[in-house]
């Protein structure tokens, strides 16, 4: 067998051979957290002015992801990477460009309302009738009959803990409120978005509806953020570097999504993830076509959605990532032993409907306002 050096590694990063998820539990599993690397517009570099850009989360930049459009056109679009919404909306106003960008469906209304979105015609993607029909009626993504969202990847967010060093009952009893345990300050995190933060705590503080809450619910929210923050070791943006801590201990337990749970798992650390008495948060996540989209890559724009939603693109959604994926077909090429590892069955609407379902979020300009004066202090 070959002895691979970490400058191998780096390389089949830098070719699209390796996605930047393995790149960096192989780096885990050897004891490294962190590498200076290339500045890599994406898994590949591709040529800029021929292809799409695209605007996304972290790893989903990953070929596997987008291995129809290579194989026609031998590279890959071109990626910028946002670590929430709120970032990428901000952005775009201030005049960055993009094609296509894979926002969660509860910013769609938002964004559409902004004029930074156009609507999108489902005609012209080939995987459209794969999609899970309850993914083709989210609430906000049609609009005078025209759609502005095309769903692609589901998950949850709750709790994702290390057994072996917390409280045992809290494998008894799982609760959002082992994030507010004052028995592990300086180890517990927390995401700096929004809908993972301050809705977090509203479902916490027992809001009737976190997505639509009265004044009184908004004050309790607001004091358990304000209580929650010196226990907290940082609010996280980036799932790697949460991975990393969580593996070196650093972390105890913090709100995480599907895939930090599965690639934790994968590089066997002993980790748990929630299903809270209070209800876990189920989201899905999705493409939009950019209002000042270069019309030129228009083609090129659906072919980039079309193969985030073939069914090869989802079944490494699934096995890789932990993560639910919007084509049925995907489920047909995961075994059921993989699925029941990752709390997936090949019912997914089971799962979709299970959780508190994200949705637009009422004033959200103010508790946007409210949670950057809590982390300031205020």
């Amino acid at each position: 067998m070959k002895k691979y050096n970490k400058q191998d590694y780096i390389e089949q990063l830098a070719t699209g051979k390796m996605s930047r998820r393995q790149f960096n539990s192989i780096l885990a599993a050897a004891g490294i957290t962190t590498v200076m690397l290339p500045a890599f517009s994406g898994p590949v570099r591709a040529a800029a002015s021929d292809h799409p850009n695209v605007f996304t989360w972290e790893g989903w930049d990953a070929p596997e992801h987008h291995g129809e459009y290579f194989e026609k056109y031998g590279e890959y679009p071109n990626f910028s990477i946002f670590g929430d919404e709120e970032e990428a909306f901000a952005k775009v106003k201030a005049g960055a460009q993009f094609d296509v960008s894979h926002p969660c469906s509860y910013k769609v209304e938002i964004w559409r309302d902004a004029g930074i979105i156009q609507p999108i015609d489902t005609s012209r993607l080939k995987y459209w009738d794969s999609v899970i029909p309850s993914l083709k009626q989210i609430p906000g993504m049609m609009h005078n009959d025209e759609n502005y969202f095309v769903a692609a990847d589901w998950g949850l967010t709750s709790v994702m803990y290390r057994p072996d060093l917390v409280d045992e009952k809290y494998q008894e009893e799982e609760t959002w409120g082992i994030l507010w345990d004052e028995r592990y300050s300086g180890r517990l995190s927390m995401s700096d978005s929004l809908i993972d933060g301050v809705m977090v705590a509203a479902i916490y503080g027992g809001a009737k509806d976190p997505f639509n809450m009265t004044d009184d619910e908004v004050e309790v929210t607001r004091e358990l953020l304000r209580k929650q923050l010196p226990l907290l070791r940082y609010y996280w943006t980036s799932p790697t570097d949460l991975e990393n801590s969580m593996a070196a201990g650093e972390l105890v337990a913090t709100s995480a999504w599907n895939d930090a749970y599965t690639s934790l798992k994968t590089q066997g650390i002993d980790v748990k993830y929630m299903n809270p008495k209070e209800g876990a948060m189920t989201w899905v996540c999705g493409f939009c076509l950019m209002a000042d989209a270069d019309p030129e890559k228009l083609d090129k724009s659906y072919e980039v959605i079309d193969a985030f939603l073939a069914p090869e693109s989802g079944a490494f959604s699934i096995t890789e990532e932990g993560y639910g994926h919007s084509n049925v077909d995907a489920y047909g090429l995961v075994s059921d032993e993989i699925l029941a590892e990752r709390g997936l069955t090949r019912d997914p609407d089971a799962m979709l409907s299970s959780g508190i379902f994200q949705i637009p979020i009422a004033n959200e300009a103010v508790l946007q306002a409210m949670f950057e004066e809590v982390k300031a202090g205020l």
